[in-house]
């Protein structure tokens, strides 16, 4: 019985090491560039595995129940990075994320559809650039979601060319015609040549977010533009 009882005590606090451990030991740094090319290096894998990475955010699509599809880029090197809301993330402030904002974040590396992103949850994501991030612009959707927040505020968005038309053209948070949220871009200064623009362009845009009584819709007043 002594003996008994003297592995079971063992048996437990080997147990309650290994999850001390675990808490204590930071996953690995692993840099974007070798998570995409592991497919092609056979020295080490890391499908499966808690890591710790950074990048700039260059993209953002916000899903359902809060989640969001990120694409983040460093060293030249693009991965989408799949982010889930937990029951404890609802309770908290949302991240805000704008273009250009550097971020770290700890996450598990999967394949989607053939290719590897890195699923990780809200928590887990650490802006490390300074919170006045005056070179970023905003996401489409981001604003979309809470325009309220930007009205008559002079702001920078970022978004793909989905329409375009004689004195206005249409602002998308995806490639794509129909993807998405969309918004109404109008020139401040209708007398002033537009940039030759395609469908499909990702661009900058500074402007004024204003509120249209009359269409009943918000719209960004333009003031300047710049191609990606």
């Amino acid at each position: 019985m002594e003996i008994g009882r003297f592995v079971i005590v063992i048996s437990l606090f080997g147990i309650c090491l290994l999850y001390c451990i675990s808490c204590i030991v930071e996953p690995p740094y692993v840099p974007l560039d070798a998570i995409a090319s592991q497919s092609h290096n056979h020295s080490h894998n890391y499908e499966n595995e808690l890591i710790k990475t950074k990048g700039v955010v260059v993209d953002l699509m916000n899903l359902s129940d809060r989640n969001m599809l990120l694409n983040i880029m460093d060293n030249g090197t693009e991965l989408p990075v799949f982010v889930s809301s937990s029951s404890s993330d609802k309770d908290s402030e949302k991240l805000m994320l704008k273009y250009g904002d550097v971020i770290e974040l700890q996450g598990r590396i999967q394949q989607y559809r053939g290719k590897y992103e890195i699923a990780a949850s809200e928590g887990g994501l650490k802006k490390i650039n300074s919170d006045n991030n005056d070179n970023g612009a905003y996401f489409v959707a981001e604003i979309a979601e809470y325009p309220s927040n930007y009205e008559g505020r002079r702001i920078r968005v970022v978004g793909y060319i989905c329409k375009v038309y004689k004195r206005i053209f249409y602002l998308c948070s995806e490639e794509g015609e129909s993807a998405g949220y969309r918004m109404r871009v109008v020139p401040k200064r209708l007398a002033e040549p537009e940039p030759e623009l395609e469908k499909g362009d990702k661009v900058i845009i500074e402007g004024v977010l204003v509120y249209n009584p009359g269409d009943m819709r918000y719209e960004l007043e333009l003031i300047s533009l710049s191609c990606l």
